[in-house]
């Protein structure tokens, strides 16, 4: 409030109302974090995201390099993450803080083993919110909702990833709270990983769907879901109007709210080519990619993303590999298709 000098001489309910308006809405957000590579101290990828005194081996501030770009032409690129909408106001001032803390309840946070008891009652934990930061200085706090935001990693090399921490690393909690993983992990699409393997019989070719692979069944074991999320696809203005699942404890979220769009899950093959638009031209879609829907396209039918052949075929793969009838079968977690929207 540096602008505003007699802002303190305010009445002290207004000016909690004016804390509590730049807070940012209660529904699922998007974090976007980049790769931790402990060779660039220099950069933002070398700023690890901490919880409590534990440092992340994969999260990281997000690089420049690859905000998402600006909707207004007229300003550059940048964090679009929910975190940034609100995570000034912990160190902001004291006042401040205290509205923060009336909203996320970060003072009350259990680090106990939780009782059998409670595991039953694991839906409370979907409208908890964790605390943690970013290596470096100045201190640049993250708050999160481990089950109901979006956890986008903007990876460099999906290979170099533990996913078997992946998700609990996420959640920015101690074990003991009982949070178990972050339930949706977001990877950006590259149209290249459809190249890797869109004209061969076998995978062993593709590093990035082999990686993935091992993330969907690693993942099961924390219950999230893996999305894979395509820039190219935005949804057209004149598509009917999305229906959302709501945010609820036990159900498929569809939407997550960054701070000036929106992601939404693209859930079949028809709305792809209905209801979705291609704003950026990649490659064409692969000749021997036999397409229904061509003339209801027009000419340019076939110039469309391959973020759902990519998907289908990484769904394929998995179901060859698990065998139902096996009992020791590893089971594989939910795999999702996401596209953008304006607010």
């Amino acid at each position: 409030m540096a602008e505003f000098n007699r802002f303190s001489e305010l009445p002290r309910e207004l000016r909690d109302q004016i804390w509590s308006m730049a807070i940012r809405d209660d529904r699922p957000g998007v974090h976007i974090f980049g790769q931790y590579d402990k060779r660039n101290d220099n950069v933002t990828e070398g700023h690890s995201l901490i919880r409590g005194d534990w440092p992340s081996d994969t999260w990281a501030a997000p690089s420049w390099r690859r905000y998402f770009g600006n909707l207004n032409e007229d300003y550059s690129d940048e964090n679009i993450s929910t975190y940034l909408i609100d995570g000034g106001l912990w160190t902001a001032c004291h006042e401040s803080r205290l509205v923060m803390e009336r909203r996320f309840e970060q003072s009350k946070r259990k680090i106990y083993q939780r009782r059998d008891s409670e595991w039953a009652s694991r839906g409370g934990l979907f409208n908890k919110a964790t605390t943690g930061y970013f290596d470096g200085s100045p201190l640049h706090c993250v708050t999160v909702f481990p089950h109901r935001d979006l956890f986008v990693l903007q990876a460099e090399d999906l290979s170099k990833i533990d996913w078997d921490w992946v998700a609990f690393e996420a959640t920015l909690a101690h074990p003991k709270e009982g949070f178990g993983g972050a339930q949706h992990i977001a990877i950006e699409y590259d149209p290249k990983w459809w190249e890797e393997i869109s004209d061969k019989k076998y995978i062993s070719a593709g590093t990035n769907i082999r990686a993935l692979i091992d993330a969907a069944f690693e993942l099961n074991d924390t219950s999230s879901t893996l999305w894979i999320l395509d820039h190219t696809l935005k949804r057209k203005k004149d598509a009917p109007a999305f229906k959302d699942k709501g945010a609820k404890p036990y159900r498929t979220i569809s939407t997550f709210y960054a701070s000036d769009r929106k992601f939404l899950e693209i859930k079949d093959r028809y709305s792809i080519w209905t209801e979705w638009d291609y704003i950026r031209p990649l490659n064409a879609t692969p000749k021997d990619s036999w397409n229904p829907f061509v003339d209801e396209c027009g000419s340019d039918g076939y110039e469309f993303s391959s973020s759902w052949e990519f998907v289908t075929r990484l769904e394929d793969e998995l179901d060859y590999r698990y065998h139902p009838d096996d009992t020791e079968a590893e089971h594989y977690c939910q795999i999702g298709l996401l596209g953008w929207d304006d607010l």
